[in-house]
């Protein structure tokens, strides 16, 4: 499911929710319309009136809550690239002060090939949602070897393996955080909750225009549900890039470090 929200552009989510949201609701008026008589459809009718109101206000009260748990992920995935670049940002700063420059310019390289991975590569495996085995977890991996061999080997300057250490340690929590967050998505049970709210505002909605001849205004209504989800769906997984959050600070210290 997160490979077919990702994989479609939010138009056509909206689109297929739309035509979902209106047969459900001429459905229903079609079965009212041919099986209750002229009477019953207008008591019907009134009755769906009265509980429409409630209806959609449940259905406002989940969309909202939905689209705050979710602009939370994305303003969490936000801030942990930022702390990533700031942390690579500070690495780098350590790695520069080493007196042993042969030293310096092994561990420069091993933090440009790691900025360079999490900037670019990691892009689509944050979008899926894979963070197991991530591109630039490699290069993680041999950049924090080779800080702890400085650090411990023989004739380091204590104060400079003390702060590279320290570097390290951070770039590496960074980097945890943005897999965490790249690997939330929204709770199943809500989005069967949404899915099946706004079906049933659709079935009462379809119910109250069994007396018109021509319910065009159905398809408005069913463009609220749909556009609500959509919304909600286009918020639900930070790394898809949909929803205002960018990798651009990491690919601003990679061009940096490049340079």
């Amino acid at each position: 499911m997160r490979a077919l929200i990702i994989t479609l552009p939010l138009g056509v989510v909206a689109l297929l929710l739309l035509l979902v949201f209106a047969a459900v609701s001429f459905g229903a008026r079609e079965v009212v319309r041919r099986r209750c008589s002229d009477e019953d459809r207008e008591e019907l009718a009134d009755q769906a009136k009265n509980l429409l109101t409630g209806v959609a206000a449940t259905f406002a009260f989940f969309v909202g809550f939905a689209i705050t748990v979710t602009w939370g992920a994305v303003s969490a995935a936000q801030t942990a690239v930022e702390q990533q670049a700031a942390a690579v940002r500070q690495m780098a700063r350590e790695v520069d002060n080493i007196t042993d420059r042969a030293r310096s310019v092994e561990l420069m390289d091993q933090l440009r090939v790691y900025a360079n991975a999490a900037a670019v590569d990691d892009a689509d495996p944050l979008r899926r949602g894979t963070t197991t085995a991530l591109p630039s977890a490699t290069a993680l991996d041999r950049l924090e070897d080779s800080v702890i061999a400085y650090a411990y080997g023989a004739g380091a300057n204590e104060r400079e393996a003390a702060g590279l250490s320290a570097a390290a340690s951070t770039l590496s929590n960074s980097a945890f955080t943005v897999s965490a967050v790249a690997s939330r998505a929204i709770p199943g049970p809500l989005v069967v909750l949404l899915l099946f709210v706004g079906a049933l505002a659709s079935i009462i909605m379809g119910i109250t225009t069994v007396a018109y001849r021509r319910p065009l205004l159905i398809f408005v209504w069913c463009l609220i549900p749909a556009i609500s989800i959509t919304v909600v769906a286009g918020l639900a997984f930070p790394f898809a890039m949909r929803n205002g959050m960018t990798l651009a600070p990491m690919q601003a210290v990679a061009q940096l470090l490049g340079g």
